[in-house]
């Protein structure tokens, strides 16, 4: 293959980046005179002929404003702003052409020849970087001071504010469809990295499950035990990962059947009770009489009552009971009883926002990923239920309020 035949960089979010690109832009493409006034700013700081905001679309990349160039876009495969849009720091080119990266480039290697580039990335209040404030020239230049590219950053920071505000005014300061593109964009990146990293760990587990049945001593074999135990906690995590992202995206449906409702609350309690026993806290199941059999998906089901489980072992106190009761406005109630303070509203409330921990992270007393409460909650939503907390008998509970016609009563 021709050295020259490179593509363009993108990162794992750019399906994403490109919705906010249009929603945060939309047709217009008009020069605007702002951003004019600032590239003019940009050519006098670093004495260059050419400078830009570009915009980096699919296969392109167009300029919202420019000087020096007649062009209103180019391919993105010429489009050295593709990189810039990699990281939130500059990318400075004093001579691109003595860069390893960049000398091939095809806007290096073939017309325009450019040799000088300063870029600095417009990164909107999302995260996205939808584009780059640049300068350009054919001939090389001395490296930049680091005042000087710092003035360009702050006019960068110019430049999206300036779209953020375009944006609100289109919108009559409404958001439009932004959060929901942020929101999607956050789960496509949780669930490329758990997939990434569920192959290598599994492989891991297996490893060090055989070497358990191979090491002599009772010291190695203790220290393979702790590794096994390490990755399993990691490997839950991961999962954990994964299937909220894939709750949150509508990836996953609810696969629906009859389950005895002892069966369903001891395989969420028995799993965790290794757990409880090492603290002193011993886990109770019950069921009340009228109801037998719960309509639900067993495995989703199960995993939310675990993360109320392991969420009352962590932060509660004495007995923990998990209790299936139909109440006085027959609707289905899971719920786990302890003896602690209870969650605060406010934490429940931030059950909507995975990795929220509620507490201050260099000296909080439990681990986790925050993902327990997220994930019994999209789990109840789900089902058309909801997540609650509360007090009952000086106990506090939290507690999955399902609809009534998922308990199937016994027709006798």
């Amino acid at each position: 293959m021709n050295d020259l035949m490179i593509r363009f960089p993108f990162g794992p979010n750019e399906h994403s980046r490109l919705r906010e690109v249009r929603e945060v832009l939309g047709e217009e493409k008009n020069q605007d005179p702002v951003l004019q006034q600032i590239v003019e700013r940009v050519r006098n700081l670093f004495d260059s002929p050419t400078a830009l905001v570009s915009v980096v679309e699919s296969d392109h990349q167009w300029f919202l404003a420019r000087v020096g160039i007649d062009l209103e876009a180019m391919p993105r495969d010429y489009s050295i702003c593709s990189r810039t849009i990699m990281s939130d720091a500059p990318l400075i080119l004093p001579d691109a052409r003595e860069h390893k990266e960049f000398s091939g480039h095809p806007a290096v290697a073939m017309e325009p020849h450019i040799r000088f580039y300063a870029g600095a990335p417009i990164v909107l209040s999302s995260g996205f970087r939808v584009g780059s404030l640049c300068a350009v020239d054919v001939d090389p230049h001395d490296p930049p001071s680091d005042e000087t590219v710092d003035a360009l950053v702050d006019l960068a920071n110019d430049v999206a504010d300036h779209l953020e505000a375009l944006h609100a005014k289109r919108n009559a300061g409404k958001r439009g469809n932004r959060a929901q593109i942020a929101s999607e964009a956050q789960f496509e990146f949780l669930s490329l990295v758990g997939h990434e990293l569920r192959t290598p760990l599994t492989i891991l587990l297996g490893n060090a499950r055989l070497l358990q049945t191979r090491v002599p001593g009772a010291v190695e074999k203790r220290m393979v035990k702790a590794i096994e135990s390490s990755g399993a906690h990691l490997h839950q995590l991961i999962e954990h990962i994964i299937r909220y992202s894939n709750l949150d995206s509508g990836e996953r449906k609810l696969a629906d059947d009859s389950i005895s409702c002892l069966d369903l609350l001891n395989s969420a309690a028995l799993p965790v009770m290794p757990i409880s026993n090492a603290v002193g806290r011993q886990i109770e199941v019950r069921c009340a009489e009228d109801v037998k059999t719960i309509f639900a998906d067993a495995e989703q089901m199960t995993l939310a009552l675990s993360c109320l489980i392991i969420n009352s072992v962590k932060h509660g106190r004495g007995t923990i009971e998990v209790a299936a009761k139909l109440a006085e406005d027959q609707t289905l109630r899971l719920v786990v009883y302890d003896h602690g303070d209870g969650l605060p509203e406010d934490q429940l409330e931030r059950a909507d926002q995975p990795f929220t921990i509620g507490e201050d992270i260099d000296t909080r007393n439990t681990g986790g990923l925050g993902l327990g409460l997220p994930l019994a909650k999209k789990i109840a939503q789900l089902h058309g239920g909801a997540l609650l907390t509360g007090k009952q008998d000086k106990r506090s509970l939290v507690e999955l309020r399902l609809p009534g016609w998922r308990c199937q009563r016994d027709p006798s």
